[in-house]
């Protein structure tokens, strides 16, 4: 596969997710956060299933029988259950733009790691577009009620799980190139976790998940079972840069899908701090090029 193509499913993959915010948002009319996440989930699993079946049949069980690649595959689906399941949660209070905005900071969150974990060197800048996501962030919450405010806390831990995600797939990825298998796996996992914790907590009954058909399919059959999909087959090929760059598009196709299906619009201070954390999140991923340029 070449670039290219890898770039254009990352951003079909990113547009998919942008406008199932919407779905996100209106499919909880009649169920909680993690019914709704549970079944979303459960229709993932489903729709990858049969193809790692046809595809990838023998390797559930290289999966399965090496501790160090079940490790990762298990690791990749609880930090994906924490990103969706806070996400998801937020999204009963927090407007569409200021879940997809926050959530966008996986990126710089990303480098950071990657600068305190794996020891990798970071230019100074780096500092200046973390301090505009920051500032980005203030500017989405800041005029917004204390239950905004608390619920808008919870996407910066969601980003944080989704950046620990994605550095997961690249470890997973570069050792087993197997994304159909490794995607069912996680997205079981993501719908037992969500399936224990709704039971406990929503009593989730088959009445009112059919009452929200149309949002669970969407986003379980395209943004979860397509998206990310094409998410992990795509990271394994594109450059890091430009992937990171078109992944966070989703918050601007979400702002934009919220305002013309849901009518959420922006007021100045939050069209500021989008465009803000936006700027920092191409400022993190287009430096390094510059300096591989500048440096030849």
């Amino acid at each position: 596969m070449s670039q290219t193509r890898a770039n254009i499913l990352m951003l079909i993959a990113a547009l998919i997710w942008g406008t199932a915010f919407v779905s996100q948002t209106t499919g909880m009319g009649s169920i909680g956060p993690f019914t709704f996440s549970f079944s979303r989930f459960f229709f993932a699993t489903i729709t990858v299933l049969p193809l790692a079946l046809y595809f990838e049949r023998n390797n559930f069980a290289k999966i399965f029988f090496n501790s160090k690649l079940l490790i990762l595959t298990i690791a990749t689906g609880i930090f994906l259950f924490l990103g969706m399941g806070l996400q998801q949660y937020a999204l009963q209070v927090s407007q569409i733009s200021n879940v997809a905005f926050i959530t966008t900071l996986y990126v710089p969150i990303v480098g950071i790691i990657s600068r305190f974990v794996f020891k990798s060197q970071l230019h100074w800048i780096i500092w200046i577009a973390i301090l505009l996501c920051v500032l980005g962030s203030y500017l989405l919450s800041s005029n917004q009620s204390i239950e905004i405010q608390q619920s808008d806390s919870l996407i910066f831990i969601a980003a944080f799980c989704f950046a620990v995600h994605i550095i997961l797939i690249d470890v997973f990825m570069k050792q087993f190139n197997s994304p159909l298998t490794y995607g069912t796996i996680q997205y079981f996992i993501v719908f037992l976790i969500s399936l224990f914790v709704a039971g406990i907590y929503e009593s989730p009954t088959l009445k009112n998940i059919s009452i929200e058909w149309f949002e669970i399919l969407y986003t379980g059959v395209l943004s979860a079972g397509l998206g990310y999909t094409l998410q992990i087959i795509a990271q394994r090929k594109a450059s890091p840069a430009p992937a990171a760059i078109i992944l966070s598009m989703e918050g601007v196709f979400a702002t934009i899908a919220g305002w013309l299906l849901i009518n959420q619009t922006l007021d100045l201070d939050k069209f500021l701090g989008c465009v803000a954390i936006f700027t920092g999140v191409i400022i993190v991923q287009l430096l390094p090029i510059f300096k591989k340029t500048h440096d030849r």
